[in-house]
């Protein structure tokens, strides 16, 4: 009864009463409750109505608002890609959003790091050239490669798969980094 310490009487009084059991659980038992949860129906859910096309979300703006009003976090778009793999314009969706989220900490560090307003174009200009651009030295291709599957992993725990990451769309990447950015 160690939530009857934790909760006022009213709201403990309203847990008892809800016949749920969950008023005798440990604290511990409910978040293991809540990740099962989480893991084991509300991921899913999320996937079956990809597929339903009951949700159809075109873009990563999109996705995110389906997931935030269904109270899912973005860190679990790596579970959505690995449940959608019947279904590759979600799981497209997915990769192409993570992959915008490392692009937008990278735009983030350069307009941070930008200390003369003068050489703001400037360094727009080459993080543009690093998003959209192809490197001749194949050294820099690699580094950035390697930044973005790192960076993935980390936040995400995706490991990249260059089978799913053939056809990636610059533009589509883009345009996910622009729009929060204050875009249109």
């Amino acid at each position: 009864m160690i939530l009857q310490d934790l909760l006022s009487d009213k709201a403990f009084t309203v847990l008892k009463e809800s016949k749920t059991d969950l008023h005798i659980k440990t604290p511990n038992e409910l978040i293991e409750m809540a990740h099962a949860y989480y893991a084991d129906f509300a991921l899913p859910k999320l996937v079956a109505d990809f597929g339903s096309l009951e949700l159809s979300p075109v873009d990563g703006r999109t996705l995110t608002d389906f997931m935030h009003t269904r109270d899912l976090q973005m860190h679990s778009l790596r579970h959505v890609v690995e449940l959608s793999d019947k279904l590759p314009h979600a799981q497209s969706l997915c990769i192409h959003e993570m992959i915008a989220r490392a692009y937008k900490h990278i735009l983030q560090a350069v307009i941070a790091s930008v200390n003369v307003v003068e050489d703001f174009a400037r360094s727009i200009a080459t993080y543009l050239n690093f998003l959209l651009g192809t490197s001749t030295v194949e050294e820099d291709s690699k580094l950035k490669q390697k930044w973005i599957e790192t960076f993935i992993f980390k936040r995400f725990g995706w490991r990249w798969n260059e089978e799913c990451c053939q056809n990636l769309r610059k533009f589509s990447i883009l345009r996910g980094v622009h729009l929060p950015q204050g875009g249109t």
